[in-house]
């Protein structure tokens, strides 16, 4: 087996993988979604038999709180029954590519008191440095089981970006920047009936500028000739510079599914990014709280550039992905759209 499972983490992201022996899989978890999905995490780990309850790894792929606070929900649970063989977290320390002594900022702070307290192994694989690229070409790494994990973000340059950010809002305590901010009018939506799809697939992309987002953890996961893109926040322009360098002389990375970057927002989906893509299965994690998220541009450009007999797996049922189960466009560009069922809104389980 090797299945992605999203869970309902609302705007963020909250994966879990399942490989190997269906009766006892090798598992890795990433993110944890907002503190609101701690709960439902624990709920769905204490049902797990003793056997199943090792991980081989938890990546928390940066530290905005849609993608933080449900695993510092989880670290700092006393009673916490499971176990992780590794942890790879970039924290303040990391991004000055020094040892890990100093704590960070806000959600990163606490995440990093709870590994330290906990005595977690952190970024084992990585001799306690940062989980971040090489100066030239990309690193592979092996888990039990058969496992292979290809980094393809941050590089050195995203990292060091994210240091006056952290620092200064340390300083203040508030939270990572952007979390306070009014949600903008959703371009091309206007009430589901001005959605071009042809004018917003061409638009001009805008490149995701934030450095909590240029700081997050992607890889490709590979088993059994399965490869999986789980891309977190990552900004377009490092993960074309990556997948450029792992296909090599191919015209496209061959994909067996995409968890799409940032939630589908336009600016971290270029048409550019998906050309580069020969894959069949899109994978979108958010309710469409706070940003309203997937954006018409992002989708737009799924659809268009995606390839023929695609399928764009929703983890939730929202107005801003329902608008895409529309039979003409379906018909049109030869996609099909999937959401869970009502009773389990929110998560969603792809098998590869």
């Amino acid at each position: 087996m090797f299945d992605i499972e999203m869970l309902p983490a609302r705007e963020g992201d909250c994966l879990w993988i399942r490989y190997g022996d269906p009766k006892k899989p090798h598992q890795i978890l990433i993110d944890g979604g907002r503190a609101a999905t701690a709960k439902e995490l624990k709920a769905r780990l204490a049902k797990l038999p003793p056997d199943q309850k090792a991980f081989e790894l938890l990546i928390v792929t940066h530290v905005d709180r849609d993608h933080i606070e449900g695993v510092i929900g989880l670290l700092e649970d006393p009673n916490l029954s499971l176990t992780f063989k590794d942890v790879w977290f970039n924290g303040y320390d990391h991004l000055k590519d020094v040892s890990v002594e100093a704590f960070g900022a806000v959600q990163g702070e606490r995440l990093s008191t709870a590994l330290i307290n906990g005595k977690l192994p952190w970024n084992v694989k990585w001799k306690q440095k940062a989980v971040c690229l090489p100066d030239k070409g990309l690193k592979s790494m092996n888990l039990p089981g058969g496992m292979t994990l290809t980094l393809l973000s941050p590089d050195r340059e995203k990292l060091s970006k994210l240091i006056p950010v952290w620092e200064k809002e340390c300083k203040k305590a508030g939270l990572m920047p952007g979390v306070g901010a009014k949600p903008s009018e959703v371009k091309g939506l206007e009430h589901f009936g001005g959605i071009d799809i042809e004018q917003l697939a061409v638009s001009p992309f805008d490149e995701d500028g934030g450095e909590p987002n240029g700081s997050s953890i992607a890889v490709l996961a590979q088993y059994e000739g399965k490869t999986a893109l789980l891309a977190g926040d990552a900004h377009a322009d490092r993960l074309i510079k990556s997948i450029n360098a792992f296909k090599k002389a191919a015209k496209r990375l061959k994909l067996d599914a995409f968890k799409v970057a940032h939630h589908a927002s336009e600016h971290n989906l270029s048409a550019e990014l998906v050309k580069l893509l020969d894959c069949r299965r899109y994978l979108v994690s958010t309710n469409g709280s706070y940003f309203q998220h997937p954006t018409p541009a992002a989708v737009a450009r799924l659809v268009k550039y995606g390839g023929k007999n695609a399928t764009v797996f929703f983890n939730y049922e929202t107005k801003f992905t329902k608008v895409w189960d529309t039979n003409a466009w379906k018909a049109k560009y030869g996609y099909n759209v999937v959401f869970p069922d009502k009773a389990n809104n929110g998560t969603l389980t792809v098998s590869l």
